[in-house]
């Protein structure tokens, strides 16, 4: 473990967890620079393309910590948090960057209001269709978004889905979830959660946590001043072409452990989320043959939450 930087008590602690993320990582760190009262935090989960040794020679000032395994997300997560010192800490993932101005946003909405969670608006590769914040995935939640209702949703709430869209974040909005990608909180209300929950190997954790943050009284913010970036899925150097169905799985079960009134619900839950992925898989099979990426994953998606159901 590198320990460059341990001599003055950081403000903040920033923690990234890397797995096979040397192509995207050195993008982030530039990002976040040699910042005073800031410590970076990264916990690598036993890459073997170097990420570790990079991360050493080219940012001394990172404390490295070699988990010894592929932890995942959220136990690699809470691992750095125990080796940060800041009274503040910031989640954010090697594809993920924020400059300066941005981090200085967050951190002054944090110091003004600790008992809270703040995100920045997160920019994902064009065309950018949804925002990673919105509501909890109820069965309602989940029709309006792949209905379309939820475009009708600017100047309604409650036809809002469970992603925003960019039409409807013009000011910052209290909101049940926003994306582990990039949160800032106070380390006084991570360690009086928990941190995140390890049930789930990725995905899911960060509306597990959001929702437990809610639940215990508390807000969570979606900042659009403060801006960051997204790559989404490219922290962990997997081929482009891979289908991963654990988010829609692990939100499924989510919503089953905390929102369902039993066995019908979720198996209302399912057929609406299931059919909505089936239809924008048809569509993109018209509209990009169906052979398309966005055919191919939208239908693996849909196929993958009836068979986990069964």
């Amino acid at each position: 473990m590198a320990e460059a930087g341990r001599d003055e008590e950081p403000e903040l602690s920033v923690v990234l967890v890397t797995y096979n993320s040397a192509h995207v990582v050195t993008a982030a760190l530039d990002g976040l620079g040699e910042r005073r009262g800031t410590e970076v935090v990264l916990v690598d989960n036993d890459s073997t393309d170097g990420t570790a040794d990079l991360v050493r020679d080219r940012y001394p000032h990172v404390i490295v910590v070699e988990s010894g395994g592929n932890l995942g997300f959220a136990k690699g997560v809470n691992l750095g948090v125990r080796h940060a010192r800041g009274s503040f800490v910031m989640l954010l993932n090697p594809d993920a960057t924020i400059a300066e101005p941005d981090l200085r946003a967050l951190l002054a909405a944090a110091r003004r209001d600790p008992g809270s969670v703040f995100a920045p608006f997160v920019e994902q590769p064009a065309p950018q269709r949804i925002v990673s914040a919105g509501w909890a995935p109820s069965t309602w939640r989940m029709f309006a978004h792949y209905s379309g209702l939820s475009r009708l949703g600017r100047h309604a709430r409650w036809l809002q889905g469970h992603y925003l869209l960019p039409a409807q974040v013009r000011s910052p909005v209290r909101v049940d979830w926003a994306t582990g990608a990039c949160l800032l909180l106070s380390r006084g209300l991570w360690d009086r959660l928990g941190g995140l929950s390890e049930r789930w190997f990725m995905y899911a954790e960060d509306v597990e946590f959001c929702w437990r943050v809610r639940s215990s009284g508390h807000d969570v913010w979606l900042l659009p001043e403060a801006r960051a970036t997204h790559l989404v899925g490219a922290s962990d150097g997997r081929r482009t072409d891979s289908v991963d169905p654990a988010w829609v799985v692990n939100l499924r079960e989510f919503h089953a452990l905390t929102m369902a009134r039993g066995r019908a619900s979720t198996a209302s839950w399912t057929v609406v989320v299931a059919a909505g992925l089936a239809s924008r898989a048809a569509l993109a099979a018209v509209r990009h043959g169906p052979r398309s990426d966005a055919a191919r994953r939208f239908s693996a998606y849909s196929a993958a939450l009836v068979r986990s159901h069964r």
